[in-house]
């Protein structure tokens, strides 16, 4: 399983997600309206994982998705998910006016050896009360923004705290001096539950974007074809915000698969040299997903000098020179074998753009990135774009 520690590590430090923590008895459901805090509801297992779409009883509600309440709902799944250090797993969801769905992945940071995993501050550990949308209402989570393309769409937000990109599925047990160091990475058992509760709330949604944001761009591009698999005939728009998955042949062959990325593959979908086991690269990853489906839409945005992945790759052996070199061309390369690709690269150093003010006023060569976004997900014309003036960065602070 090389392919998956190219991920890896450009998200070990990657602290600008983290700006942007015992299990629950297993088998129960808790769905608490975040924002209200409202007493909780409890749902089964059956209704969670194979129930039907939840008919709204509510005269403005979507035929064949749920009934939520107003604002940001907290849901509580148990059963086998789990945080890094063995808190409680949990995600929210928001309702929309109209049947589209945003799927959207939280970064922050990653761990795959003993001192990486035995550091504080790292990675993101928890998932709580304090990752509500509700209190970052930026870039597409401001729901109130009228010039929001997806103010009306329904929203299911998955909170980052396993160390592992959203892709793994190990506890593993690292030795840090005379100390063992349990880590979970189980972000993709997190990701699952996920899904199962859509699968059993959206009967059909017309339209799905899925995306995230550093650590959660990687979690937008495995989970996207898990997703499109549950709605075959629906479009899906997947956009992988600061995720461009550099690295150094040293550190790619001296790294250990500690995640057990296995189960979560697209194993449907024909890996471009025969075998999973043998890619490594996430253009490659993109090149066989986007093929697969080639009535999808997939992207990246990127920064041409981002601080964040920059300082990563640099820390691991490569130069800043370097990784603006191999990010460009992995893009060029993605470009070049999947026509339904395409990508957005802003000059300067900052990590991140739909989870901020930036996604609403980022503009190059003459595009609006929210614009740009908005193409996409209403099939208009869209194309790449690159930034001829990398160095200013007018948004810089």
């Amino acid at each position: 399983m090389r392919w998956l520690l190219m991920v890896i590590l450009v998200l070990g430090l990657a602290l600008f997600g983290m700006a942007c923590q015992g299990e629950e008895e297993k088998g129960e459901a808790t769905i608490t309206p975040a924002a209200t805090a409202t007493p909780a509801a409890t749902i089964t297992p059956a209704a969670t994982a194979t129930g039907a779409a939840t008919v709204a009883a509510s005269p403005t509600a979507i035929a064949g998705a749920p009934d939520l309440a107003p604002g940001w709902t907290k849901i509580e799944p148990g059963g086998e998910t789990i945080c890094s250090r063995g808190t409680p797993f949990v995600y929210f969801v928001h309702p929309g006016t109209v049947n589209r769905l945003v799927v959207y992945f939280q970064g922050g940071g990653a761990c795959w050896n003993a001192k990486t995993c035995s550091l504080k501050g790292i990675f993101k550990e928890t998932a709580d009360d304090s990752d509500n949308p509700a209190g970052k209402p930026k870039g597409i989570l401001d729901l109130e923004n009228p010039d929001n393309p997806f103010k009306d769409w329904f929203f299911v937000f998955i909170p980052y705290c396993t160390a592992d990109i959203h892709w793994g599925n190990n506890t593993e047990t690292y030795k840090s001096g005379d100390q063992d160091v349990v880590i979970h990475h189980d972000g993709f058992v997190n990701v699952s539950a996920v899904l199962d509760w859509i699968q059993a709330n959206f009967e059909k949604p017309d339209k799905i974007f899925v995306s995230g944001c550093s650590a959660g761009s990687y979690g937008s591009i495995m989970g996207a074809p898990h997703i499109q698999k549950l709605y075959p005939d629906v479009p899906l728009y997947q956009l992988g915000d600061a995720g461009a998955g550099v690295l150094t042949d040293d550190f790619f062959q001296n790294s250990s698969p500690n995640w057990n990325v296995a189960p979560s593959r697209p194993n449907w979908i024909p890996a471009p040299d025969g075998s999973w086991d043998e890619v490594s690269s996430l253009a490659d990853l993109y090149i066989a997903v986007a093929n697969y489906y080639p009535n999808d839409r997939w992207s990246q945005y990127n920064a041409a000098h981002d601080q964040i992945q920059t300082l990563f790759y640099t820390a691991i052996g490569g130069t800043t020179a370097d990784w603006g070199k191999l990010m460009l061309a992995s893009i060029q390369k993605i470009q070049d074998n999947a026509p339904n690709f395409h990508s957005y690269t802003a000059p300067g150093t900052m990590e991140c753009i739909t989870g901020q003010a930036i996604f609403y006023t980022r503009e190059v060569n003459g595009v609006r990135f929210r614009d740009w976004v908005e193409a996409m997900v209403n099939d208009a014309a869209w194309d790449d774009v690159m930034c001829t003036d990398c160095e200013t960065d007018p948004e810089a602070p």
